[in-house]
């Protein structure tokens, strides 16, 4: 059985990328052209599919957020399910679990983003893997800023607890909501920041 053709080329690479990419190689035992490899041939998959060459580093960072919050991935149909029966038998409760996960979420948020704005441009990545769907900013005027996100919950049930979850979260940021919509898988809030 042949081994796979090799063609030789030259490829331009900055000088400390080419320094990372021979210690890491070091690193891991292998040759620079093996690693390179690896490397390249994982980044055209990546980027095919995902249409993307910023999605590998997005799909890193949520990875190690994910990690760090400790976090279970679970469908969401099933998620929305459990929401609809727990709030069906204790809504306060229910929404004050989400509460809480808002605030222990806007405490770890901290290490990943310092300011509401960082927060907000760090939830993006997470598009990527849940069911959300677009999450905008933009300015309203007079020190205002409205939130959209789109895709939060199949159920209003599941959507006004996501609503508790992101009340804390903006919260922890110094992040007053002044007004808020909430429809099945839709929230919207204006929001006014004290501080950032």
């Amino acid at each position: 059985m042949e081994g796979p053709v090799i063609k030789r080329t030259t490829i331009a690479v900055r000088k400390d990328l080419l320094d990372q990419l021979s210690a890491l190689a070091k690193e891991r035992k292998m040759s620079v052209y093996a690693l390179s490899n690896s490397i390249l041939e994982q980044a055209i998959e990546v980027i095919r599919e995902s249409e993307s060459d910023r999605v590998i580093v997005s799909l890193w960072r949520v990875h190690k957020i994910l990690k760090d919050f400790d976090a279970v991935v679970v469908p969401s149909h099933f998620m929305d399910k459990l929401i609809v029966e727990l709030y069906r038998l204790d809504k306060e409760k229910i929404l004050a679990a989400f509460a809480q996960l808002g605030r222990d979420i806007g405490t770890l948020a901290r290490d990943y983003a310092r300011t509401f704005e960082e927060l907000i441009s760090l939830s993006t990545l997470f598009v990527y893997f849940f069911p959300l769907k677009r999450i905008e900013l933009k300015e309203v005027g007079n020190d205002l800023k409205e939130v959209t996100m789109v895709g939060v919950g199949g159920t209003i049930e599941a959507t006004e607890a996501v609503y508790e979850t992101l009340r804390e979260i903006l919260g922890s940021y110094g992040v007053t909501i002044v007004n808020h919509t909430i429809s099945r898988g839709l929230i919207k809030v204006t929001v006014t920041s004290s501080r950032s």
